[in-house]
């Protein structure tokens, strides 16, 4: 019995120098740090550029007004940028349009892309006005810091409509509205 615990006695103190050996050469490594998120995102109506039109009358233009008080009547960015304004007072016949080619700035530090565009005020109803709009599609057609798109609009009377009525007057509030999010990395 005795050469059994003697046996017992060197198995632990040989577990017990192991373990101090190990302790000895082992080493714990700590990582510490911050880390912030920070960007804005801020999409914003810049520019309207040259306005055309055939068929257009503005029923309150002053003679000898400089061009740019016209275009002003016609399109306003407002709401620091994130809003476009539209009258077209008075389209004459059937064909008739109005075009504003707009651009849209990416002023936010976020990568961003048009996710979707969603239109309000036209219905069947009211078709006799038509609002179509060329330029950005939703897609994954990305907008880094700084870079621009550009699209067009286009207000016109719809040359299907029957030109015969000749007491046709109509007026059509209409919004586009562009959704933008961000562009997250893969």
């Amino acid at each position: 019995m005795k050469k059994q615990n003697i046996a017992i006695i060197a198995v632990i103190a040989l577990v017990l120098a192991v373990s101090v050996g190990y302790a000895l050469f082992s080493q714990s490594l700590t990582i510490s740090g911050t880390a912030k998120a920070s960007g804005n995102f801020d999409v914003q109506f810049t520019t309207i550029g040259d306005i055309t039109s055939d068929g257009y009358i503005d029923t309150n233009a002053v003679a000898g007004e400089a061009d740019t008080a016209a275009k002003a009547r016609i399109a306003k960015i407002e709401d620091n940028g994130h809003k476009l304004t539209i009258s077209v007072d008075r389209l004459t016949y059937p064909g008739a349009y109005v075009t504003i080619p707009v651009t849209v700035q990416n002023k936010g530090s976020i990568p961003v892309k048009l996710k979707n565009i969603t239109q309000t005020g036209l219905t069947a109803e009211n078709r006799a006005i038509k609002v179509t709009y060329d330029g950005p599609a939703a897609s994954d057609t990305l907008i880094n810091k700084d870079d621009t798109q550009s699209m067009t609009i286009k207000v016109e009377w719809d040359n299907s409509i029957n030109g015969t009525d000749n007491s046709l007057d109509e007026t059509v509030e209409f919004s586009i509205k562009l959704d933008y999010e961000q562009v997250t990395a893969q």
